[in-house]
């Protein structure tokens, strides 16, 4: 038997290469030199055999893979579609049979609300079986089933009154502690945001009445339950969800309520709560805030900002913008508390706190609760502060931490500058004059302190020329009762101040920035002082603009020598 199958193997061999030579001819492939090849029998038996050289595989084989290769990740996004639209179908469900009208007569308010909460926790526990077959995908039955067990109490307290308000409240905190549980099982993302979102809209989208006050009090335990699960489920996703969701309704139930002391304090719990489940999460599972994360939660910050302010300010005028601070100081010592807790770790959240600290110091205190007699001299006084020897004001333009807190003392300066140049116009009262000189005294100052260091960086023009344009209206606004040939001689006077104290410095932009000056007051004396004076007082008018003129001409051929030693 052994000798005929070693008889019957060249036979074999010779219909595989018949094989393989058809094949080539149909895919017009040249033969592979092994195939050309006459097949070798070995003469005996125990002589290892070579291996039999098959042609490659083709270039042209680029046949779809089979759907199980093809697209794995296919079936489990069209899986999660589908889950997400159960859930929605699962929620309205109970809410149709919650709100089961009572003229049919076979159902009771007691019994729909029991009907509920079976189906609630019936959809938990199916969920809870499932997860051994697909984790991911069964997490949505436990989320519906927590969304339809919060609208069933919620109804049960407020359309039917079949449970006083303490004890809604406390199976409302028994169903968050249920939901902090249940994550502790399924452990996967899809849960506690399908569930955060369904157990904040629920109540307004079922029509279950949201305008009361267990609401507030509903959305504060949600706002709880979901910060706690935001600290294992490692997503700032659901944090997120939670903020904004939180303050929206929050705020909308409080408009309709009309209790702007329980929506304020309920606005400021969940203020705290949130920023607290923030920096627990940062410090639990040792991730700061990047700063795209940081700046996600900005809108509901402004939000929760104005609208605390809105019910604060409608009850004491005077708190809200100390509640204000309050609420930025506390932002502050979390975020230099997460410093201290990452040391030498860039912290995203830094913008975002300076940011809130910012708009709320330039509300609040700048325009709320400075006195507006103090403002004119605002101006000066920063000026003053900036001259310190421990600020650096070298890196001022660059992009830092301190970037956005310099934007907003710009904006307070900017706004104090066009208010004392308008009442210099405008000849409002000696206050704004005193503080526009002070304010002058102020910028030269700085520049004196700080002129080498701000020359190093961008320069002090815009500075020196915001200088001269108050001095001119300030003395324009002195001198000009008595008389158009007082101002001219006041402008030239200070642009000779001028001129003499960048000679002492030998600073040629200073310099420059007088000559604009003095041609203006120049220009002025010769065109309109000199045509309507007297001819005595056209004379002494014109030689002491000529003395001008040519004085500054010689300080400007002395600037031109300094360059031309500079360069040297």
């Amino acid at each position: 038997m052994v000798n005929s199958g070693e008889e019957q193997s060249p036979s074999r061999l010779k219909a595989i290469e018949d094989r393989l030579a058809r094949l080539e001819r149909l895919l017009d492939l040249k033969p592979h030199p092994a195939a050309t090849a006459p097949a070798v029998v070995p003469a005996a038996a125990p002589a290892p055999r070579a291996p039999i050289a098959f042609p490659p595989p083709p270039e042209l084989p680029r046949m779809p893979l089979p759907p199980a290769q093809s697209a794995p990740q296919q079936p489990l996004r069209t899986g999660s579609w589908l889950g997400a639209v159960a859930v929605i179908c699962f929620v309205l469900a109970a809410g149709f049979i919650i709100k089961l009208s009572l003229d049919s007569g076979w159902l009771t308010p007691l019994r729909q609300i029991g009907l509920a909460l079976m189906f609630g926790l019936g959809l938990v526990s199916a969920g809870l079986m499932l997860l051994d077959a697909d984790r991911e995908y069964a997490s949505f039955l436990p989320a519906a089933g927590v969304i339809v067990l919060y609208a069933a109490i919620f109804a049960a307290h407020r359309l039917y009154a079949l449970l006083p308000f303490e004890s809604a409240l406390s199976m409302s905190a028994m169903i968050s502690g249920l939901c902090v549980w249940l994550y502790t099982r399924i452990r996967s993302d899809i849960y506690p945001v399908a569930a955060a979102a369904g157990s904040y809209c629920a109540p307004v989208v079922l029509h279950l009445g949201a305008a009361s006050e267990f609401s507030v009090y509903y959305y504060l335990l949600c706002s709880v339950g979901f910060a706690v699960i935001s600290v294992w489920v490692r997503s700032r996703t659901l944090t997120m969800v939670s903020a904004y969701l939180a303050m929206l309704m929050t705020a909308f139930t409080g408009l309709a309520l009309k209790n702007d002391p329980l929506t304020a304090a309920m606005l400021a719990l969940n203020f705290v709560v949130l920023s607290a489940g923030v920096y627990f999460y940062s410090s639990h599972n040792d991730a700061p805030l990047t700063e795209e994360e940081a700046m996600g939660f900005m809108p509901a910050l402004m939000f929760f900002y104005a609208m605390e302010y809105y019910f604060v300010d409608r009850l004491a005028p005077g708190l809200a913008p100390w509640l204000s601070l309050g609420f930025a100081g506390l932002l502050l010592g979390l975020y230099l508390a997460a410093k201290r807790r990452f040391p030498g770790e860039s912290i995203g959240s830094g913008n975002l706190v300076l940011a809130f600290a910012t708009v709320v110091c330039f509300h609040s205190f700048y325009l709320e609760l400075l006195p507006k007699d103090a403002r004119p001299w605002l101006f000066g006084a920063i000026m003053l502060a900036l001259c310190a020897p421990a600020l650096k004001l070298a890196g001022a333009g660059r992009p830092g931490p301190l970037r956005i807190p310099a934007l907003g003392v710009l904006a307070v300066l900017a706004l104090e500058y066009l208010s004392m140049a308008s009442h210099l116009f405008s000849g409002d009262g000696a206050q704004w004059l005193a503080a526009a000189f002070f304010a002058v005294l102020a910028m030269w100052a700085l520049i004196g302190f700080k002129g080498e260091e701000l020359a190093g960086t961008h320069g002090y023009g815009p500075l020196l020329g915001a200088a001269h344009l108050l001095a001119v209206l300030g003395l324009y606004r002195l001198t000009k009762d008595s008389g158009s040939l007082y101002v001219s001689a006041s402008w030239l006077v200070y642009a000779g101040a001028v001129m003499g104290y960048a000679f002492s410095r030998r600073d040629a932009a200073m310099a420059r920035s007088a000559v604009f000056v003095l041609g203006f007051a120049a220009g002025k004396a010769l065109l309109y002082d000199a045509a309507s004076a007297p001819t005595v007082v056209r004379i002494v008018c014109l030689l002491l603009t000529g003395a001008a003129l040519y004085g500054s001409g010689f300080f400007l051929r002395k600037i031109s020598g300094w360059k031309d030693d500079a360069a040297a």
